[in-house]
């Protein structure tokens, strides 16, 4: 049976829809993969001619599979799936209605009420935008056949016996020599979304405080206005590389986080964040690189550092680890649509 993965308003070679989701499950189906094509990448920066041309287009291309192939969707409607759907982002309950097909799988990738509730980058419409939708989208919400959780906090919002666990722990996805051959090991990093609930401006202040430390930005930018203040901390730092895009290739984070100097992840113990064990800890953690993060403001954060700071090779902290869990629960979940039409 084949399995189509909606990622919608995503791109196609999302870390958790394409590299973790897709990658495992076109290992027992021929996975369809529907989303966004990628944006373009701007580099910025003094440390500009450093990149390694010939590694950044070796971890910018695309990545072939027979049984995998991409969709990309420009259009408000994704095409029909062919399938069991895999829905990873609540308006794809709304497109199964359209089409008339019950989703097999939801992956839960957020608590989103609590998202939208208190995440700082909304403004006053946004949010009440936001809450309206999932809430009209709530007689749909149960529809799926199983839900997977990204995080254990998660579970209040599924039913528990449809649901399983599959963290976004470490999938290796390039192995590629440094694209920063001449930084190997020096630079300071700040990986994933350029917002304010990412600390991102309490990362810039200590940028500037270190400034003999090269500085690496390679993050999702969604705003003028962030990027406005970015710039006015880039412009008072000696050192500094910026790969501007509303979206980076992973394997280009992950070649950056490899031979990092350390990782920034200041996020800020807000409600919808709290609770979460984000995947630059078990990036950091597997690849063995320090990890600047906020202290004691999150017992789950403390937590996961206690435990793994100090062994890269733990098994819990790899995808490949929770794959047969995920199989399992799709195949169950696909069988079951199956049966019941």
């Amino acid at each position: 049976m084949q399995v189509t993965i909606w990622l919608l308003r995503d791109v196609v070679l999302h870390p958790r829809g394409y590299y973790r989701l897709a990658r495992s499950l076109a290992k027992a189906f021929p996975v369809q993969v529907v989303g966004r094509p990628l944006p373009p990448v701007e580099i910025e920066g003094p440390l500009a001619s450093e990149i390694a041309s010939e590694v950044w287009e070796q971890l910018c291309s695309i990545p072939l599979s027979s049984s995998l192939s991409l969709t990309f969707s420009k259009r408000w409607l994704p095409p029909a799936p062919k399938g069991g759907v895999v829905i990873c982002n609540p308006i794809g309950f709304l497109f199964a209605a359209l089409y008339g097909v019950r989703p097999a799988v939801w992956d839960i990738w957020e608590d989103y009420r609590a998202n939208f509730l208190h995440d700082p980058a909304y403004d006053f419409f946004q949010r009440l935008f936001r809450l309206a939708s999932w809430e009209i989208l709530s007689p749909w919400r149960g529809m799926a056949y199983a839900y997977g959780l990204a995080e254990y906090a998660y579970a209040r919002l599924t039913p528990l016996h449809r649901s399983f666990f599959i963290p976004n722990a470490f999938v290796k996805v390039e192995d590629a020599p440094p694209l920063l051959p001449s930084l190997t090991g020096r630079y300071a990093l700040y990986t994933g979304n350029l917002a304010e609930g990412w600390g991102l401006f309490e990362v810039l202040e200590q940028v500037l405080e270190q400034p003999m430390v090269p500085f690496v930005l390679a993050g999702s930018l969604k705003s003028a206005s962030i990027e406005r203040g970015i710039r006015s901390y880039l412009r008072r730092h000696p050192a500094w590389l910026w790969f501007r895009s509303a979206f980076v290739p992973y394997p280009v984070v992950q070649n950056l986080q490899r031979y990092a100097k350390f990782i920034y992840a200041m996020y800020k113990p807000l409600p919808h964040l709290r609770g979460k064990i984000p995947g630059k800890f078990y990036e950091a953690a597997a690849l063995g690189v320090p990890c600047v993060y906020p202290t004691g403001v999150s017992p789950v954060w403390d937590a996961f550092w206690r435990r793994y700071r100090e062994e890269p090779d733990a098994p819990e902290l790899y995808w490949s680890f929770y794959e047969p869990y995920l199989l399992e629960g799709i195949s169950r979940a696909l069988e079951r649509s199956k049966q019941r039409g």
